[in-house]
């Protein structure tokens, strides 16, 4: 059975300390720049390489964030810091910038590479792109299933996400922060819109819809071990130190305990920050947060209240009986009531309660338990009445005690092995080390103490004394396995210089550990000319989903089109089933109706596209072209010619790296100076397009967003936000994707003699799920290209629109 290693979140020296000590095998962590979260304490570049030598000392790795989108201007910074990084020593770097691992491949070949879940990389095509840039990790989708880990195929170690946080949307593929907040996640400053109430057009109560429960798969860890999977992770840059020896130490128990076949259960990690837990995607066992904030352990419900005290059947599983100064929690009719139990509770039986004997029982591991809290209601007359409510126990003193030896104490970490080895060199005492590392790899050194052996004149120091001053390792992460003494006992030396031979040999032992790790600092200058602009002729792309746009739209090159799914609706629980004859009739009318058009037309596959929807997509494509019905593709999985804004494109580098694309879609999460800064440097601008029009989509979810009580509701296709905004809700064609779109549209019209002087050409606009008459957008779009329209006739087509991050 393979163990995978555990990978803990660290977002200050602090946290650092208390995950090697609870057992982490690595750790994460960010700079001050480039990481996905922003808002963590973060290190400073000197602070990142005591992080990395201090981890280094106790066999754990240490991999740095650098997982955000690079813009232009950041590419030579960026590439420095990496280099900076490297010279220190780091074990890896995470990566989203597609152009970012170009350049590390380019300037520093020898940097290990891991892919961020940032890349939403959820199928094989993805993996064998990543596989062929060298990338040595990937961090899988939280979305992906255990199926389908399995019927991956990869040199490439693989990661996921087995505890912590999950976002909403597709992890990469969230515009919501940006668009609707100013803050972008693909930027590390996401404002965490998904954790606000919502609510559903039809269904009148406000909930969070868009909030998931947390993530634990601390019961499926024998059921990870049996998958290709190289890594866990634990999420939590920005949580306590106590949720960080908590549950990392319970991780790393339970992952030991696999070692011998056996498995662990825990109460403990409910205990710190949850919103209550699920399975995830990895079982398909999702389910919705009941609230924003820490729910802690379930333990039981309300059998009786009053203004004085309330009863609490405990469920007999729970092991965790509450104690005075605990806190509990009480969820009633989704009203939140929390207290701490400010004396000694009694514990009873189910059955004394009943009979009005509160007698206190000795063994707690009897069932029918009832608990016994004495509280006094500051004039809440709602609390008095609150059986049958469910109860968390939210905070446990004796936590504490636990989390402070760890963070004091802690020894789970490996530790490297050393042999000592004792002398004398011409009546000099002499110390060789030699420590074999966690990785095998070995080190040896020697030092010669500066104070020679004499004749005693009274007593002579022994061995066993000189092996008991060798035997303490002081603060270092060493275990002694062999101390050996070649040496008579019969001569005299002062202890002081035995524990200075010893420490001197320590201290240049560490010094050499370090030094396996670290590289010489190199400046690195991009090779970044100007770019030559030539001017070409602008040109139009239309997407759509709507057949009577092929049928109305003219003055197009490009018309980009999705496959509507059969139906609407928002169930994406069941099991979907693909529609081959859907998805080849729809081509094959569109191929019909636009067989004399002046536009090409291009098939865009979904964004999100798991390996079972592939080999469907394939499918359908290969019938096709026997029909001579042949599309080219529009696809982010790198096997198409033409790319789409879910690409995430934000410089040249990665631009230049796409080569095998036509076109190329930059993220409409640029502003007007990127756009500038892109086209001072792109080598073919021709092969840039620019999203001027439509609305955007903000989420790409894998989470049923309605509960099947409320699927049989009469809903509507909106997410309605507290301003009272609808965002249209979509299904993808695979059925197991929800797409969220803007309420209001982009729209860059005003900015169009701008775009087209510096250097675009190519601009796209969104039809998808418009009426029939948006196709004349392309119309004053044209319009607009040629310096006949202003913005005002635009508002008469579409009344509400916004400029983005523009």
């Amino acid at each position: 059975m393979r163990i995978p290693e555990l990978l803990a979140p660290v977002g200050s020296m602090e946290h650092l300390k208390v995950a090697i000590n609870a057992g982490a095998s690595s750790v994460y962590l960010s700079g001050k720049n480039y990481g996905a979260r922003k808002f963590a304490e973060n290190f400073t570049l000197d602070e990142i390489g005591e992080a990395v030598n201090i981890a280094h000392m106790h066999n754990v790795k240490v991999y740095i964030t650098v997982n955000t989108l690079i813009k232009e201007d950041e590419l030579e910074s960026v590439v420095d810091y990496l280099s900076k990084l490297y010279a220190i020593g780091v074990d890896a770097v995470l990566v989203q910038d597609l152009g970012l691992i170009e350049l590390i491949n380019e300037y520093l070949p020898n940097l290990k590479i891991h892919a961020s879940t940032q890349l939403t990389c959820e199928n094989q095509l993805k993996l064998n792109y990543l596989e062929s840039k060298g990338v040595k990790r990937v961090v899988l989708p939280r979305e992906m299933r255990k199926d389908e880990i399995k019927t991956l195929n990869t040199n490439m170690e693989l990661e996921i996400f087995a505890h912590g946080a999950l976002c909403y949307s597709y992890s990469g593929q969230c515009l919501m922060s940006s668009f609707k907040g100013g803050r972008s996640g693909n930027r590390g400053t996401c404002a965490q819109p998904c954790r606000r109430k919502y609510k559903i057009d039809g269904i009148k109560k406000q909930d969070y819809y868009l909030s998931p429960c947390d993530l634990s798969l601390f019961d499926q860890l024998k059921e990870i071990s049996e998958l290709n999977i190289s890594c866990i992770k634990i999420e939590g840059r920005m949580r306590s130190k106590e949720y960080l020896a908590v549950v990392v130490s319970n991780y790393r128990k339970a992952l030991n305990k696999l070692k011998s076949g056996k498995e662990l259960k825990s109460e403990e990690i409910k205990l710190v920050f949850n919103r209550g837990f699920s399975q995830g995607q990895f079982n398909n066992s999702s389910k919705r947060s009941m609230r924003a904030g820490h729910i802690g352990l379930k333990i039981g419900k309300v059998i009786s209240s009053s203004k004085n005290q309330i009863a609490i059947r405990l469920d007999d599983s729970i092991q965790s009986i509450p104690e005075k100064g605990d806190g509990l929690l009480i969820i009633k009719n989704n009203n939140d009531y929390g207290l701490e139990i400010s004396q000694n509770p009694i514990i009873t039986t189910l059955n004394h309660f009943q009979k009005g004997k509160n007698k206190q029982i000795k063994d707690l591991s009897r069932k029918n338990k009832v608990l016994i809290v004495k509280k006094v209601w500051q004039n809440k007359k709602s609390t008095f009445n609150l059986n049958e409510s469910n109860v968390y126990l939210t905070k446990r003193n004796s936590l504490s005690k636990k989390v402070k030896e760890i963070e004091t104490k802690g020894n789970s970490y490996v530790k490297s092995k050393l042999i000592l080895t004792f002398s004398i060199k011409n009546k000099f005492p002499k110390l060789k080390g030699k420590l074999t590392l966690a990785n095998r790899k070995e080190v040896e050194c020697e030092v010669i103490g500066n104070a020679p052996f004499e004749k005693p004149i009274k007593k002579s120091v022994d061995r066993e004394t000189i092996k008991k001053q060798l035997s303490k390792v002081d603060n270092y992460p060493f275990q002694i396995i062999q101390i050996n003494i070649n040496y008579d006992g019969t001569l005299f030396i002062p202890i002081s210089k035995i524990n200075e031979l010893r420490r001197n040999l320590f201290e240049k032992l560490e010094h050499e550990v370090i030094s396996l790790y670290t590289h010489k600092y190199k400046k690195i200058k991009i090779k970044h000319e100007k770019a030559n602009l030539e001017e070409t002729k602008p040109s139009i792309s239309f997407y759509t989903n709507n057949l009577n746009h092929l049928r109305n739209i003219q003055n197009v090159k490009r018309v980009y089109l999705e496959i509507p799914p059969k139906d609407d609706d928002l169930d994406i629980s069941s099991q979907p089933q693909h529609n081959l004859n859907h998805m080849i009739n729809f081509i094959k009318e569109a191929q019909d109706i636009s067989y004399d058009k002046d536009y090409e037309l291009i098939w865009k596959w979904p964004d999100i596209a798991h390996d079972k929807l592939i080999k469907v997509l394939n499918k359908v494509r290969g019938i096709l072209n026997k029909m001579n019905y042949n599309l080219p593709i529009m696809s982010n999985c790198f096997n198409g010619e033409y790319g789409p804004y879910s690409m995430n494109i934000s410089n040249t580098a990665t631009i230049n790296s796409l080569d095998n694309y036509k076109i190329l879609t930059i993220s409409p999460e640029l502003r007007k100076r990127d756009y500038e800064e892109i086209m001072k440097y792109c080598k073919n601008p021709e092969k840039i397009e620019i999203l001027v029009q439509g609305s955007v989509e903000l989420m790409k979810t894998r989470y049923s967003l309605l509960s099947k009580k409320e699927l049989k509701t009469d809903y509507k296709n909106s997410l309605i936000d507290l301003n009272n905004n609808k965002h249209p809700i979509h299904k993808s064609i695979s059925g197991e994707e929800l797409i969220i779109f803007s309420d209001c549209e982009l729209s860059l019209l005003s900015e169009i003699s701008h775009l087209k002087e510096i250097g675009f050409s190519n601009f796209s606009i969104d039809g998808r799920y418009k009426d029939d008459d948006y196709s004349k957008m392309a119309d004053i779009y044209n319009l607009a290209l040629n310096n006949e329209l202003n913005e005002k006739e635009l508002l008469k087509i579409s009344p509400k629109n916004m400029r983005g991050n523009y």
